[in-house]
């Protein structure tokens, strides 16, 4: 038998080597994504200036976070003028980009008095009042049709034939709005998206479309459409924002469907998440694998 005091010092011996053992991991893991982004074709400068402005902050609490700003941006939304029927919609502007608007027209279709919605809580059967229904407009006249998840899944699938990191800066971008990041007070002081400067222009120099139109209305579009997730639970009984249900499940499921593009998640795992509860979404984990599936998110990626 080992004595108690070799075996306390083979233990720490095999305690060092374990750490010493991640160290050198981590070490290659840094190595191994600098050396691919760098086959890309792209700089270091670049690399850094990115990590640099969207880099999650040290120790932020996500979730409770973005809470405040959400509960602020649904009242907003529930109190936007609404017609009398789908024939008489109110149009509420909240995005412009150029010749594009991004706007809402209430109410949408959820609010018929016979579409029927299972409320959350009561399980009574209900429509959606409070629904919005947004478009994007070029020069006056809407672009294409009402969007469903659906289509704007295939929209993103398609940037795999044109840009791989483009799509992993949206994907990254879209983590961050799933939080409100980048969320600040316009001069009405109401909460609006503004994306990071310097990676909005390097994603539209990667991605000048997606889905036929720029890729920052095509982010103007997911934050309204995200706020209408919010609007919804929040209708339904997921009142005030309380949990992950609406905006940020549903981003986080874009930013997941991203990372399997990416070959960074799993396909099978992302198919199967639709199954479970919340129904329709595959969000990305907040936390675990965050930073190996988006390394420039990582405050230490430096």
């Amino acid at each position: 038998m080992v004595g108690n005091s070799a075996l306390d010092a083979a233990i720490q011996v095999r305690i060092l080597s374990s750490q010493q053992n991640r160290v050198n991991e981590n070490n290659n893991m840094k190595s191994l994504t600098k050396n691919f982004y760098l086959s890309l074709g792209l700089s270091e400068k670049v690399l850094l200036t990115i990590n640099k402005e969207i880099s999650l902050p040290v120790g932020l609490k996500l979730s409770p976070f973005a809470r405040p700003c959400r509960i602020e941006m649904l009242n907003e939304a529930i109190g936007w003028p609404k017609g009398k029927n789908q024939e008489t919609r109110k149009i509420t502007k909240i995005y412009k980009s150029g010749n594009f608007v991004i706007a809402v027209g209430k109410p949408g279709k959820e609010a018929a008095p016979d579409f029927k919605r299972k409320h959350y809580i009561t399980g009574a059967t209900t429509n959606n009042p409070n629904d919005m229904n947004p478009f994007i407009t070029k020069k006056g006249k809407k672009v294409g049709n009402d969007l469903t998840f659906g289509a704007m899944f295939e929209q993103v699938e398609h940037l795999m034939r044109a840009d791989m990191f483009g799509l992993e800066l949206l994907g990254m971008l879209i983590f961050r709005m799933a939080f409100v990041l980048d969320h600040k007070k316009n001069q009405k002081n109401k909460w609006r998206y503004t994306p990071p400067k310097k990676s909005l222009v390097i994603l539209k120099k990667r991605l000048p479309e997606i889905g036929s139109v720029p890729a920052d209305v095509f982010l103007y579009f997911l934050d309204v459409l995200a706020l209408n997730e919010d609007v919804k639970m929040h209708t339904l009984g997921h009142e005030n924002a309380q949990y992950d249900y609406g905006r940020i499940n549903t981003l986080l499921t874009f930013a997941n469907l991203v990372a399997v593009l990416l070959n960074r998640r799993s396909l099978a795992k992302f198919a199967g998440a639709f199954a479970r509860p919340p129904s329709g979404m595959a969000p990305l984990p907040k936390i675990k694998g965050l930073f190996e599936t988006y390394p420039l998110l990582s405050p230490d990626f430096h």
